[in-house]
C-alpha cells in the first residue's frame, strides 16, 4: 500500500463507516482495509462509534437539568466537575445524531459523490505532484549545482592558464 493509498483511505473512513462511498471506491477502501489492519480498525471504531450514538437518540434529557445545575452555588460545586464536559460532550453527540440522521435520510446523490470523490482524487494527485516537484527541485539543484562547480573549476584552470601564458610571453617580451 502506498502511502497515497492510505492518505486517502484516511479520509474515506467515515464514509466507508457511513456506507457513503460508491461502489468503486468501497471495492477500493475495502482492498485497502485488508492490507491495513489499522484502516480496518478504525473504520470498525467510527462504526461502533456510530451505533451508540444511534442508540443515544432514544435516552431523554431530564427537563430543567441545565438550571438545576447552574443554581448550585460555587461554593458546593466541586473544583473539578467530570460531570459538565460528560454532558456537554453528550449534548454535542446527540446534534451530531441529529444532523447525522438527518442528512442520513436524505443521503447524497450520485452527483455528489461523484464530484466528492473528484476532489478527494484531486487533492491526493495535487499532494503527489507537490511531492514530485520537491523530488524533481532536488535533483535540478544538485545538477545545476554540479554543474556550476564544474564550470567555475574549469573557468579558474583557463584563467591560470591565460595568466600564465601571458606572465611568459611579458617575460620574453622583457628580454
Amino acid at each position: 500500500m502506498t502511502e497515497l493509498d492510505r492518505t486517502w483511505a484516511k479520509t474515506q473512513i467515515e464514509a466507508m463507516a457511513d456506507g457513503s462511498l460508491s461502489a468503486e471506491a468501497a471495492r477500493r477502501m475495502r482492498t485497502l482495509m485488508n492490507c491495513d489492519p489499522g484502516i480496518r480498525a478504525e473504520v470498525e471504531r467510527a462504526r461502533a462509534l456510530r451505533l451508540d450514538l444511534k442508540a443515544l437518540a432514544g435516552v431523554p434529557v431530564p427537563k430543567g437539568l441545565r438550571r438545576k445545575l447552574w443554581r448550585i452555588p460555587a461554593a458546593e460545586r466541586p473544583r473539578r466537575s467530570y460531570w459538565m464536559p460528560a454532558a456537554a460532550l453528550a449534548s454535542v453527540a446527540a446534534v451530531a445524531l441529529g444532523v447525522g440522521l438527518f442528512l442520513e435520510a436524505r443521503g447524497p446523490s450520485e452527483e455528489e459523490l461523484a464530484r466528492e470523490a473528484a476532489l478527494q482524487d484531486f487533492a491526493i494527485a495535487m499532494e503527489y505532484l507537490q511531492r514530485s516537484a520537491l523530488m524533481a527541485r532536488n535533483e535540478v539543484n544538485e545538477a545545476v549545482g554540479s554543474g556550476v562547480m564544474d564550470a567555475l573549476a574549469m573557468s579558474r584552470g583557463a584563467i591560470r592558464q591565460s595568466a600564465a601564458g601571458i606572465d611568459e610571453g611579458e617575460q620574453d617580451n622583457d628580454d
